[in-house]
């Protein structure tokens, strides 16, 4: 079972599509931990996320790459994404 777990959470986690740095630290049981290493005005900022699930982790692979997109889009057109 925790083997099926781990396999189904790389599986998802190797959906995510975006500049930021994830990685997995660790999965326990049905608890998995990623890290997202953030660059704020040159200083390294970890975050730790975790989710108890594979729905946890679907939804925010699925968040995390809408968002993607939706920066992609505003980069690549004529208009000015705030002013």
């Amino acid at each position: 079972m925790e083997q099926h777990l781990e396999t189904a959470y790389r599986e998802i986690f190797g959906k995510l599509r975006t500049r930021k740095k994830f990685s997995i630290a660790k999965i326990e049981g049905a608890r998995i931990v990623l890290h997202e290493d953030q660059e704020i005005c040159g200083q390294k900022e970890p975050k730790q996320i975790e989710f108890d699930s594979v729905q946890e982790l679907e939804t925010f692979v699925r968040d995390e790459n809408r968002k993607e997109e939706e920066i992609k889009k505003q980069l690549s057109g004529n208009e000015m994404p705030y002013r």
